[in-house]
C-alpha cells in the first residue's frame, strides 16, 4: 500500500514539477508516509522517480500479422495511444528534457522504457526486410528515428489526438512510400 502511494506520488511530483522541482519530502508529504519509507526502497530520487514511471508503461505488444505494414500501423497505434494517454503521455515532456541532457534518469528511460519500443520498431522492419517487403538497403536506425520522432514531435507540439485513428495508417503510408521510392 505505501509502496504504490510512494510511486503514484512522486510520478504526480515529476509531471507536475520535474524531477529538479520535486523532492523525497515532498513526495513522503504527498504519500503520508515518513521519508525513512522510501530511503528503505529506493536509493535516490532518480530511482524512484523511473520505478514510477515504468510501472505506468506496459511492456510493448510485438505485433505478428505478416506484412511490414500492419505491423507497423499497429506498433505506431500502440504508441499514439501510449503517448496520448494520462499519465504515461504526460511523462514525456518532462523525460525529454531529461533524455536530451543526457541526465542519469533520462538515461535510465532511453534504456528502459524508449529502448524496448525501438526495439519493436526494428524487429519489425528487420522482418520486412527479410521477407522482401523492403530494402536490404534502408536504415533501419534512421527509419525508426523517423517513424517515432514523428510521434513524439506531434506530442511535444501537442498536436498528437489519440481520436486520429488514421494517424498511424498516414504515418506508416508516408515512411513506406519514402523507402519504396529509394533506388537500392
Amino acid at each position: 500500500m505505501a509502496h504504490e502511494a510512494i510511486r503514484r506520488a512522486a510520478l504526480t511530483l515529476f509531471i507536475d514539477q520535474g524531477v529538479e522541482g520535486m523532492s523525497i519530502e515532498a513526495v513522503a508529504a504527498k504519500a503520508g508516509v515518513g521519508k525513512a519509507s522510501i530511503y528503505r526502497r529506493w536509493q535516490s530520487k532518480e530511482e524512484l522517480v523511473i520505478d514510477a514511471v515504468i510501472e505506468v508503461f506496459a511492456d510493448p505488444p510485438i505485433p505478428h500479422t505478416g506484412h511490414v505494414r500492419d505491423d507497423l500501423v499497429q506498433s505506431t497505434r500502440d504508441l499514439q495511444a501510449l503517448m496520448s494517454s494520462s499519465p504515461t503521455g504526460d511523462v514525456f515532456p518532462r523525460m525529454a528534457a531529461e533524455v536530451a541532457r543526457r541526465t542519469p534518469l533520462g538515461r535510465l528511460y532511453a534504456a528502459r522504457v524508449i529502448g524496448p519500443r525501438r526495439t519493436v520498431f526494428e524487429e519489425t522492419l528487420r522482418r520486412g526486410v527479410a521477407r522482401g517487403e523492403l530494402s536490404s538497403a534502408i536504415d533501419v536506425d534512421l527509419t525508426v528515428d523517423h517513424l517515432v520522432g514523428t510521434l513524439l514531435l506531434r506530442k511535444l507540439a501537442g498536436r498528437l489526438k489519440r481520436s486520429d485513428r488514421a494517424f498511424a495508417d498516414r504515418v506508416v503510408d508516408v515512411l513506406l512510400a519514402g523507402l519504396r521510392s529509394r533506388k537500392s
